[in-house]
This record gives structure tokens, C-alpha cells and sequence, in this order.
């Protein structure tokens, strides 16, 4: 029974998950897992090299504050930087993806 349901989560995750590249993922995975009460600069999102490129995660970034899952807010402080911070959107998101686990866990 609990492989099913795992298979399930599975299932149903990557149908979510297939609207977004490979980067936009990952992305968004490091800033699920971090939240929303520690926003990240862009310049951090930026540098992650582990995940790609300096100017391919400028794009992932572009791309999601696009399609609405990201924002971007410049420091009240320094001007020069920027916060990345989720939308309603991509919260909505994060929400369904956690009913899908607790439904699959049951």
C-alpha cells in the first residue's frame, strides 16, 4: 500500500512539475526549502553554480518572475540590491504539492 501511494506522489508531481525546465526546478526547490521568512538576494540565486550558469540562472530567475512564481524587491537600504520572493503563485504551489503528499501518505 505505501509503495502505491509513493507511486502516486510520484505520478502526480511530475504532471505539476512538468511546466518548468530543469533550472526553474531547482530553483524553485532551494526557495521552497528555504521559505518565505528568509528571502534570498539575487545575486545568491545568481552564483549557485552548482545548479548552472551565471547567465542561465539570470534567465531561470527572468523566466519565473514572468510566468508569476517569483518577485522581485529592491532593499529599502542599498538600491543596488534585490530580494527574490515568492508569489501567491508559486505558494499556491508549494501548498498543493504538500496536499499531494499528505493525501499519498494518507
Amino acid at each position: 500500500m505505501q509503495k502505491n501511494s509513493y507511486l502516486n506522489f510520484l505520478t502526480a508531481t511530475e504532471k505539476i512539475s512538468a511546466q518548468f525546465s530543469d533550472h526553474e526546478k531547482q530553483v524553485l526547490k532551494v526557495i521552497f526549502m528555504r521559505g518565505s521568512g528568509d528571502p534570498f538576494h539575487v545575486q545568491d540565486i545568481i552564483t549557485m553554480k552548482t545548479i548552472a550558469s551565471q547567465a542561465t540562472l539570470h534567465k531561470t530567475l527572468t523566466d519565473l518572475v514572468k510566468s508569476g512564481y517569483l518577485t522581485l524587491k529592491t532593499s529599502k537600504e542599498d538600491g543596488r540590491v534585490k530580494y527574490v520572493l515568492m508569489t501567491k503563485k508559486a505558494s499556491k504551489l508549494l501548498e498543493q504539492i504538500n496536499r499531494l503528499l499528505v493525501t499519498s501518505v494518507g
